[in-house]
């Protein structure tokens, strides 16, 4: 192997290592920001002990863009205050189930919120949200989509998933409880 191709493989290592979640804690109170510099409007403070999401290693500032689990809101924490802990898997059985063939190009999810809590599903860089018990279809361009879904105390669910054009996706939003 060569020197580039041995520097390519250690990029896309190193990329896919970024892009990766991870659960952690917050490590002393801090002001939880809506963006990466102390110059931003402060969302809350959060404990220390406090569960997060980071959504991914990749900082800007030295902010981490993470998710708040108790209360679902999304902003930026400081590395300092940040202790980086399981890597929250991808799910690779995919999220939508196809429902058959559409007379529309473009692809259609059915999505069901069912659940009591309000539900915030990303999917690439457009977010959706779902009140508890809403149904809503809504429609995208055919291609690949990473996606997060996630709802107050609940771990963000995430994945990339291919939509096909003429094709109806069906998905349906509840709370799996697992006891270790």
């Amino acid at each position: 192997m060569n020197k580039g191709t041995l520097l390519i493989i250690s990029l896309l290592v190193y990329n896919s290592l970024l892009s990766q979640s991870y659960l952690g804690t917050i490590t002393k109170q801090v002001n939880f920001r809506q963006g990466p510099a102390t110059d931003y409007g402060v969302i809350s403070s959060l404990k220390s002990g406090t569960q997060i999401f980071i959504i991914s290693l990749e900082m800007e500032n030295d902010f981490y863009n993470i998710i708040d689990i108790e209360t679902d809101k999304e902003g930026y924490i400081h590395k300092s205050f940040v202790k980086i802990g399981d890597i929250v898997e991808k799910n690779d059985r995919g999220m939508f189930t196809p429902s058959g063939k559409t007379s529309n190009y473009y692809p259609e999810i059915e999505i069901f919120n069912n659940t009591s809590l309000t539900l915030t599903l990303k999917l690439n860089s457009e977010t959706y949200t779902f009140s508890p018990k809403q149904k809503r279809t809504i429609t995208l361009s055919p291609g690949t989509y990473n996606y997060r879904a996630s709802a107050p105390s609940v771990i963000p669910n995430v994945g990339t998933e291919y939509m096909e054009s003429n094709m109806g996706y069906t998905w349906q939003f509840y709370i799996v409880t697992e006891r270790r």
